[in-house]
């Protein structure tokens, strides 16, 4: 098995469930990559390599039978390097993998954002138009376009993936501080969400890459309910045993404290957590998709209700240090 991304949040819970079902794993960690992450205790064959150099790349696909392509970029200072992350990264992978024939799945990890939110309040299905409205979610669509053009020549799944949170997260965490700090977060009115627990994302990779049904497929992957994200808010603040004020954000506000955030990344070496684009995406009332389609053809549904994901993410945010 080969994975992208191992260290970081999705990609070392994968990286752990292949190691505990028996798998031989090996990860592609980026040359400026300078720590191993949550996987540098784990016995793993570490590869290192560049995206941008097919030659790096041809090493770690040797003897593989199956490739999970976690890696990418969620926030950036340019747009340049959504696409150079996204697209440009996948492609290269997808070049260098079809000098291996003997590959039995490449299996790319892209994102709800992808197809874009929701019209009606309807669940997102496969086969509906994408419009995706922000850089990330037009790089992953196109990613995903890429795929499409190389899938005459290797066995690929996509997966789409809605707001993931858990252990080791650390964008969806700032939620749970505001909570922490007594505040409930409200972006527009009666904003409906689709969301999966990391643990669970990582066994729906695995059980869509090792599955034949799933050649040339698209899914999305998600927790099957649909839940306000208030609801959601709620229950954190119970878990946490603290007394909240719902705080709305009108547009105006959230894009004024957005054009702050970014302007003040540009003297930053990182990307702003809230910008422009991540104003707009929060502000839409409905992110919302059907995971049947997996369910139906590869047997894969979560097994983590909502609560005890929220209780263990949080157990694990005070024991860390991060809550």
């Amino acid at each position: 098995m080969l994975v992208t991304g191992g260290t970081g949040f999705v990609g070392s819970h994968t990286v752990e469930q292949l190691l505990q079902r028996g798998f031989t794993v090996r990860c592609l960690v980026r040359y400026s990559r300078p720590d191993l992450g949550w996987i540098g205790k784990l016995p793993v064959e570490i590869v290192r390599g560049s995206y941008y150099s097919i030659d790096t790349l041809q090493p770690a696909l040797a003897d593989v039978d199956y490739v999970m392509h976690i890696a990418g970029v969620t926030k950036a200072k340019k747009d340049r390097d959504y696409h150079d992350g996204n697209v440009l990264a996948t492609k290269n992978l997808l070049e260098a993998a079809t000098g291996f024939p003997a590959l039995k799945k490449f299996t790319f990890v892209s994102s709800l954002a992808a197809a874009g939110p929701g019209p009606d309040g309807i669940p997102l299905r496969e086969d509906a138009h994408s419009v995706p409205i922000t850089t990330y979610g037009i790089s992953k669509l196109e990613a995903e376009t890429v795929c499409h053009l190389y899938a005459n020549k290797l066995p690929i799944t996509i997966l789409r993936p809605p707001a993931v949170y858990g252990p080791r997260d650390t964008d969806i965490l700032q939620m749970f501080r505001y909570v922490k700090r007594g505040i409930r977060p409200v972006f527009g009115l009666h904003k409906r969400v689709s969301v999966v627990y990391g643990p669970e994302l990582a066994r729906a990779i695995i059980e869509a890459t090792i599955s034949q049904r799933t050649d040339g497929e698209t899914y999305f992957v998600s927790d099957p309910n649909i839940y306000e994200l208030d609801e959601i808010l709620l229950r954190v603040a119970k878990l946490l045993g603290r007394r909240t004020v719902a705080v709305r954000f009108p547009p105006f506000v959230l894009y004024t404290i957005a054009a702050v955030g970014e302007l003040a990344s540009t003297f930053s070496s990182s990307a702003a957590v809230l910008n422009i684009e991540k104003a707009r995406d929060l502000l839409q009332p409905n992110w919302l998709c059907d995971p049947s389609k997996l369910k139906n053809h590869a047997g894969f549904e979560t097994q983590v209700s909502l609560e005890d994901g929220l209780r263990i993410t949080i157990e694990w945010y005070k024991e860390y240090g991060w809550l």
